[in-house]
């Protein structure tokens, strides 16, 4: 019975390592939209994961060992292969030969650079290292979230005839009358060595909890419902777009003029074993 409770959460992890996995290989064929669900659906089962855990007291070091390497493919490799892969086929884009293709294929392996040093920057760190309800640097689950959240996004909306245009594998049509030029793809490179610099940073932002205020919790409930749903159904990833840009937003303008926030010491970026058994 008590290996059952361990088997749980683990289970979980495992369904999120085979959707990332199958992110890659969709991707590669060239499904480019499904490939993004399966890593966005792979981070609502890394929420999951932890809370099956908790429920039933199922928290093992080998649980936390396995979800860090679902991360390391979910939330590192996946986004990164499926961006190189989706910008270097595409026809009409400056990614396929030449500076354009160098430029985008050191952006991917930045990406996952990052999200390898992130992980391995808080596996190695003890518990009062670090503040239970604070990240330092973008957690993987939301960089790769605000990444893939935007691929899918210009895909739905790019005008007819433009590289990657896949209006038609989006259920929900188009919200806003916008139209979103081949430029626009050029940004995705500059967002891989950004978010890849964001992991490793010290970048303060609260832990996605319960709030203090009942409103505030209505208003934060109702739009986690809201993106649950259209997770679920494969639509507006616009929405889940913009909600995580403007959390993103919102923490990083808060932890450059919030005084609290600016005086929490920030653990180790390469944790050494002084640092690690320091009290």
């Amino acid at each position: 019975m008590q290996a059952l409770r361990y088997l749980a959460p683990n289970l979980v992890t495992s369904g999120a390592i085979v959707l990332g996995l199958m992110a890659i290989i969709r991707g590669f064929e060239g499904h480019y939209v499904e490939a993004g669900w399966y890593i966005l659906w792979c981070g609502a089962l890394d929420r999951i994961d932890g809370l099956v855990a908790r429920l039933v007291r199922g928290s093992s070091e080998f649980g936390v060992q396995m979800d860090s390497f679902a991360d390391f493919l979910n939330f590192g490799v996946a986004p990164a292969l499926l961006v190189y892969s989706a910008l270097s086929r595409a026809p009409g884009l400056p990614f396929s030969s030449g500076s354009g293709h160098t430029l985008l294929l050191i952006s991917a392996l930045l990406w996952v650079l990052g999200a390898t040093a992130r992980l391995a920057r808080f596996n190695v760190l003890k518990d009062e290292q670090v503040d239970s309800r604070m990240f330092f640097g973008i957690p993987t689950t939301l960089s790769a979230a605000l990444l893939i959240t935007w691929f899918l996004a210009l895909q739905k909306y790019a005008p007819p005839g433009a590289p990657l245009h896949a209006p038609d594998q989006f259920p929900v049509g188009a919200v806003v009358p916008l139209e979103v030029g081949a430029g626009a793809w050029s940004a995705l490179p500059i967002a891989l060595v950004a978010g890849a610099l964001l992991m490793v940073s010290n970048v303060r932002m609260r832990k996605l909890s319960l709030l203090k205020s009942k409103l505030g919790n209505v208003v934060l409930l109702s739009l986690s419902a809201v993106a649950t749903v259209f997770l679920a159904l494969r639509v507006m990833p616009e929405y889940h777009a913009v909600l995580a840009t403007i959390w993103l937003l919102m923490w990083s303008v808060r932890g450059v003029f919030d005084p609290e926030l600016r005086d929490m010491r920030p653990p180790p970026l390469f944790p050494t074993p002084d640092e690690k058994s320091a009290s």
